[in-house]
């Protein structure tokens, strides 16, 4: 998925990185607007290595940082951090990992004029899936299971 380029080029892959970044910021601002609803979370951001990917390589584009996030709730942490933006059927993967269960979090839009899709995947059943909102976060906050 994902803008369709008529050349792969190193401008495209650098085009490619920041709308990533920024899919991921809208992303994180949901989650952030979401969670507001819940007294004392604490929002933790962090800085990672972007992962660098094989059409990085094939540009020799150096990894920049991509910023992860953390949501701790009393004694919950439910953390999202961004696996990789070329991932086959979507426009990137996000791991998600409360303290008793992981999940994938995948981009099933976001391709050219098309918002972001976000949509969890059980990692055991992958063809189960449910669209990411607030009610999905909620209950990764209470560490409840998505597909229970």
């Amino acid at each position: 998925m994902g803008q369709q380029a008529d050349v792969i080029d190193k401008d495209y892959i650098l085009h490619r990185i920041t709308d990533w970044k920024s899919r991921l910021n809208l992303l994180y601002e949901d989650v952030e607007n979401w969670s507001k609803d819940f007294v004392v979370a604490d929002i933790i951001k962090k800085e990672l290595p972007l992962a660098k990917e094989e059409l990085m390589q094939k540009f020799c584009i150096e990894p920049d940082n991509i910023t992860a996030l953390a949501i701790k709730f009393g004694e919950s942490r439910t953390s999202f951090v961004p696996m990789g933006l070329w991932v086959v059927g979507s426009n990137g993967r996000v791991n998600i990992r409360t303290k008793t269960h992981q999940y994938i979090l995948v981009d099933l839009g976001g391709s050219k004029n098309v918002s972001s899709n976000w949509t969890v995947l059980n990692p055991s059943h992958r063809e189960q899936k449910i669209h990411f909102d607030k009610t999905a976060l909620i209950k990764l906050l209470k560490d409840e299971d998505l597909f229970a």
